[in-house]
């Protein structure tokens, strides 16, 4: 239930023969921009020893407005298993190198499968392993193995300090699997017509392509999209490419994209930023009482300051005549001086940016659980509880978006369609539409055509229309519901295809 992950490994001063190892095998080369550096950055570049090392990037000067050439390093390496390269970015300036791939891709050189136990794994049961609430419970402590064991895998000569490893992004995602391809495809036209409450409260944009539709926030990005037609599009071609190599079929590819056109992925993009909205409202000091106090009477300031902001917009558009009336029945909220101080205090713990470490030093963790004034920090501990958060936010986001059943006006459409199919004089669509919106709000034909000023000869044509669909005077209601794909959200029918397949499950054996 992960796939994109981002690993950040800081303090570069420590990592001296990582990096030649990483140069060694690199297969990129530098690349440069113009950015700003303050001269505090830069005098701590060379505090940290980065102007005397040939390894590292020149940064020069380029005039006395403080611009400056900053250059970065990227690569790919291919992984101890040989089947699929990740790519490495060393940010000289910055003062980290980057990992970004895909987990389940690393493991088992495609993303159709998921990282999750297997049958073919020591510790699977099939009873647990096939439900989702038990994958949930066992995900946060597989995402932190996997992170260790990549690092000792990867680079067993080097002793790498987890306080200096950051989990930078991570997409969390679930394939749904259907029965065939049909099946997945018409489930996702259909999502495409539901009204997206789940994000009402949410400032974003929604956008569909012919096989996905996405749904992105300043916090997180959310897509749902037909597995089968990204695998054909991009990983097939990476696995022939990789049979080619290997002189053998090394991956099945037919046997991945007959599994992939069964699958339907969600998938969250989760960046630091929505990493640190999740921790600071649900995580940070959670059992600290002092703290408590002053975020509740954050929240309070905030409502009140919505509230203020939204009298102000409504005030704006009346009439000078009409604003004293107003404001006597909407008057703005009193915020004190005492309120805004704290508002402001806590404000600034929220908005501060914080790195999620692997691991943390105990005066961190004290920061992060209690009020403190002696020390500040910006880390905080990837933790079980903040991967929960995210497995939580793509739930919420799957179960949004699963459908029972279809709306009165999406079998009407589906009726009308299959009329039309069939090759005669097709039906109005959006004629029929708009006309039974007004049948459903007045109850019959009569009512309907009388509201519409419809004269007897319109409202006989679409009662002729409405009968070829199955809808009449005595039943404006469609009589049975459309045929709706079937398929849970559970790991059910992932493992029992897995388990028919054994061409796949090889590839698992071979990979891991």
């Amino acid at each position: 239930m992960v796939d994109t992950i981002i690993l950040r490994i800081h303090n570069l001063s420590k990592y001296d023969t990582l990096i030649k190892r990483l140069e060694l095998k690199k297969r990129g080369g530098y690349t440069s921009e113009i950015a700003e550096v303050e001269t505090a950055e830069l005098q701590r570049l060379r505090g940290a020893g980065y102007n005397t090392s040939k390894q590292i990037i020149d940064i020069l000067k380029i005039n006395r407005t403080g611009q400056f050439l900053v250059k970065t390093q990227v690569g790919k390496q291919m992984n101890a298993s040989n089947h699929y390269a990740f790519t490495y970015f060393i940010n000289w300036t910055r003062g980290y190198i980057e990992f970004n791939f895909s987990i389940p891709k690393y493991k088992f050189g495609s993303n159709v499968l998921q990282f999750v136990p297997h049958y073919v794994d020591k510790e699977f049961i099939w009873a647990f392993n096939s439900e989702m609430p038990h994958n949930l419970k066992i995900l946060p402590k597989m995402i932190r193995l996997f992170i260790i064991g990549f690092l000792k895998k990867e680079f067993p000569l080097e002793e790498i300090d987890l306080k200096n490893v950051e989990v930078n992004r991570i997409d969390v995602c679930f394939n749904q699997m259907f029965r065939t391809k049909e099946d997945a495809l018409k489930f996702l036209e259909y999502q495409k017509r539901l009204k997206k409450k789940y994000a009402k409260d949410e400032e974003g944009v929604m956008r569909e392509y012919a096989t996905s539709l996405m749904y992105v926030t300043k916090k997180y990005s959310a897509k749902i999209y037909h597995k089968g037609s990204e695998y054909k599009v991009n990983d097939s071609k990476e696995h022939e490419k990789i049979n080619k190599e290997k002189k053998h079929e090394y991956f099945k590819v037919e046997k991945f994209q007959a599994f992939a056109d069964r699958i339907l992925r969600y998938e969250l993009t989760i960046r630091n930023g929505y990493l640190n909205y999740l921790y600071k409202h649900k995580i940070f000091r959670k059992d600290c009482r002092l703290f408590r106090i002053d975020y509740k009477n954050y929240q309070r300031v905030l409502n009140a300051m919505q509230k203020n902001d939204r009298i102000a917009k409504k005030v704006g558009t009346l009439k000078l005549e009409e604003k004293e009336k107003f404001l006597k029945v909407n008057p703005y909220e009193k915020i004190s001086p005492n309120d805004r101080k704290t508002y402001k205090y806590v404000s600034n713990l929220i908005e501060t940016k914080t790195n999620f470490m692997m691991q943390i030093t105990d005066d961190a963790k004290i920061y992060n659980e209690k009020t403190i004034a002696s020390y500040k920090t910006n880390t905080a501990k990837f933790s079980t509880d903040l991967i929960l958060l995210c497995l939580n936010k793509l739930l919420s986001f799957i179960k949004e978006f699963q459908i029972k059943e279809l709306p009165e006006e999406e079998l009407i459409i589906n009726k009308i369609d299959q009329v039309n199919s069939i090759g005669r004089s097709p039906l109005p669509k959006a004629e029929m539409l708009r006309f039974y919106a007004l049948l459903k709000q007045h109850g019959s034909f009569k009512e309907a055509a009388k509201f519409s000023g419809m004269s007897r000869a319109t409202i006989f044509r679409y009662k002729a229309r409405f009968k070829e669909i199955g809808i009449s005077e005595s039943t404006i209601k469609p009589i049975e519901n459309y045929s709706m794909p079937q398929s849970k959200i559970d790991f059910k029918e992932y493992h029992s295809a897995l388990t028919y397949d054994i061409c796949l499950l090889r590839g698992i054996r071979i990979l891991n």
